[in-house]
């Protein structure tokens, strides 16, 4: 399942996901949400503060998510109606959500589910997706 079209996925650059890397599309996002999940949980935990750093890496998961939602809103997508309306739907989530946290509600914890959720189903193993993530749907 291949989210995004190749003229719209330069997500690679902002993850830092070398030009250079070989593989198919899928692959490409692949490596761009594990690294999306690699960066937001080291905001996990008790002691978060929002930091320049922090906000940043926030930042880039709410770019990700927005180029994502650009070429979901692609008439060459070739996902379902129903499935690009339902991760469209998800990305309003991750804005909303990652705005509270930005205004000091909320937890990273829900964005790292939603993102391991995704890179499950790109992985062909969407099983149960966490409680967290699943009420964000």
């Amino acid at each position: 399942m291949a989210l995004m079209t190749a003229h719209a996925f330069n997500a690679r650059t902002a993850y830092g996901v070398s030009s250079d890397a070989i593989g198919s599309d899928k692959d490409i996002e692949v490596q761009v949400f594990q690294r999306a999940i690699a960066k937001l949980s080291t905001l996990r935990g008790p002691g978060f503060s929002l930091t320049g750093e922090a906000a940043e890496i926030l930042s880039e998961n709410l770019r990700l998510w927005d180029m994502l939602a650009v070429d979901l809103l692609n008439k060459d997508n070739p996902l379902d109606d129903k499935l690009r309306a339902e991760l469209l739907s998800l990305g309003r989530f991750v804005r909303t959500h990652t705005h509270g946290i930005l205004a000091g509600n909320g937890s990273v914890d829900v964005l790292v589910d939603i993102n391991t959720a995704i890179l499950k189903g790109l992985l062909g193993q969407p099983g149960e997706a966490s409680a967290s993530a699943t009420q964000a749907a």
